[in-house]
């Protein structure tokens, strides 16, 4: 019988989608089949000032397939007005404990992206990770 996964934790988060790359955290909580959760990143696109955005998402996990949809988003920190198209992440667990897959914004931009998970479960600190923005 296989082993029950459970994806509630923090995970560390790097997505590179060609003209730029994000790095940051998510955090997941699994109910049965069902997960929610944050990401906070820092998004690098090439030739502009890097941003903080934090999405809330909502999916599901059906066997070692990963579905996350976000459904809000905040830009926590940039020195110009943005707009933020919501992105959908699909990806799968692999036997290392990674999940790898693809992710695509409203607008059709798309990119890959990889989870791994941290040794710590999820914090109740509203925001408890450098980005490393000096």
């Amino acid at each position: 019988m296989p082993e029950k996964i459970n994806l509630t934790g923090r995970w560390r988060f790097e997505e590179n989608f060609g003209f730029g790359k994000d790095s940051g955290y998510a955090e997941i909580n699994q109910k049965g089949k069902h997960l929610t959760g944050v990401l906070r990143f820092s998004e690098q696109i090439d030739g502009e000032e890097t941003f903080i955005v934090k999405q809330e998402v909502a999916g599901k996990i059906n066997g070692t397939k990963i579905d996350l949809k976000s459904h809000s988003c905040e830009i926590l920190f940039s020195d110009e007005d943005i707009i933020y198209e919501l992105d959908t992440w699909t990806g799968e667990l692999l036997p290392n404990g990674k999940i790898v897959g693809n992710s695509r914004d409203s607008e059709g931009t798309g990119g890959s992206f990889t989870m791994e998970r941290e040794n710590y479960q999820t914090s109740d600190l509203a925001d408890d990770h450098q980005f490393g923005m000096n």
